[in-house]
């Protein structure tokens, strides 16, 4: 993948980082080295605000056998920089990367971190519950509709130019708006977000269907996960092909459910996934 050319490249010991020149300041630098040096080792990413208007991931060194992968490729947090960087080019929203670093001490992998830009937008789970909770007149119904159809062509387009998003859960969608009663949508959390060639056939895209489909969502119902089906599959008539992948959605997002939320009911799809059903984790 090529390097974002807005970004420069500087060496300060161990440490390699790509930084936004208009913004980094050697201040900022030292508020990160600090809160790295703070922070505890952890398996999973810690992500903290930082000072006005930014926020700081925090990558503790890999264990095990991705310390020697790690050896050979990019930290996740220069891949989150350059998948971001590609995203923005195509007009996708995502969080403006102001810096991205990564220690190494011969070659291993050390600590990594990611700063981005604060940004106007909410989680979407949030604002389904503010705005789209029954009960709901025609124009709030109409709203409902349209937003989650410009989702659903946003995670259409995103595909189609090659993208595999790493983690297309819902609380990875942030929603900000126009001023015009109309939704942007930020795609969140790109650190293990690939791009593929849109010649060479894959079905990873698959994923971030079961992804996004398997939480029960505030105000979603089971129409609404049709319509976004549609929107998604470009076709309003489905054929054999359609029907078996809303078939095998089905069957992966009850499995989905049953590994990570323990549910298991031979009940319908709509019971299951409706928002103030019996099966439902409400957020």
């Amino acid at each position: 993948m090529a390097q974002p050319d807005n970004y420069e490249v500087r060496r300060h010991g161990r440490w390699t980082l790509r930084v936004r020149p208009e913004i980094w300041s050697d201040g900022l630098w030292a508020e990160i080295r600090d809160r790295i040096s703070e922070t505890a080792s952890n398996k999973h990413p810690r992500t903290l605000r930082l000072g006005a208007g930014y926020y700081l991931k925090i990558y503790s060194p890999p264990r095990g056998a991705a310390r020697i992968k790690d050896a050979m490729r990019n930290s996740k947090a220069m891949r989150a920089l350059n998948q971001t960087d590609a995203l923005s080019r195509l007009g996708f929203h995502a969080p403006p990367v102001v810096a991205a670093g990564e220690e190494r001490t011969r070659g291993f992998l050390g600590s990594a971190f990611l700063v981005t830009r604060d940004i106007d937008a909410r989680p979407l789970i949030q604002v389904l519950r503010e705005r789209f909770v029954p009960p709901l007149d025609r124009t709030k119904i109409r709203r409902k509709r349209r937003w989650l159809g410009e989702l659903a062509g946003e995670v259409r387009r995103m595909h189609a130019n090659g993208f595999v998003h790493g983690d297309l859960v819902p609380s990875n969608v942030f929603v900000g708006f126009d001023g015009k009663d109309g939704a942007v949508f930020y795609l969140m959390d790109h650190d293990r977000t690939r791009r593929y060639p849109r010649s060479l056939p894959h079905l990873l895209w698959r994923r971030n269907l079961v992804q996004l489909n398997r939480i029960v969502l505030p105000g979603v119902s089971l129409q609404d996960r049709m319509r976004f089906a549609r929107v998604y599959l470009a076709k309003e008539r489905w054929g054999k092909k359609e029907r078996r992948l809303i078939r095998w959605l089905e069957r992966r997002t009850r499995r989905r459910r049953k590994e990570c939320e323990h549910i298991e009911a031979k009940v319908s799809f709509r019971e299951l996934m409706r928002w103030n059903g019996p099966f439902a984790k409400n957020l």
